[in-house]
């Protein structure tokens, strides 16, 4: 279980660095009025491919034995489920209420992630 609870431990960072990035990148680009462009479809798929990755693993985690706060995985199915969900929303929608998405795509999950780790006390220092 050792190196798959370092896995999922590393691959946190990764997560919050291409959101960050991808938040970045919308509020960018709704002040500029732009529409996305191939980076940001690739930041959201980055994002949402990599938070995938982290919940299989974190399933890996909990069947191993390794659960030690039952509502961690709660919340971030929760995160996931709404990633998931704007993603969809923002690549049907068009104009001005795409970029209000795109932002979304990246606040809301990154919120719900933020917390999920303020609950096992891993928050990045």
């Amino acid at each position: 279980m050792g190196i798959v609870l370092m896995l999922h431990s590393l691959l946190r960072f990764v997560i919050l660095v291409v959101a960050i990035v991808g938040l970045l990148k919308a509020l960018v680009g709704l002040a500029r009025g732009s529409a996305a462009d191939k980076f940001d479809q690739m930041l959201a798929a980055a994002f949402v491919g990599s938070y995938d990755l982290q919940a299989l693993l974190g399933m890996l985690v909990i069947f191993l034995g390794g659960l030690t706060e039952p509502i961690h995985p709660v919340v971030m199915f929760v995160g996931i489920v709404a990633a998931h969900g704007l993603q969809m929303m923002t690549k049907r929608a068009e104009g001005q209420q795409a970029k209000i998405y795109r932002l979304l795509l990246f606040i809301v999950p990154l919120a719900i992630i933020l917390f999920g780790l303020a609950v096992i006390g891993k928050l990045p220092t």
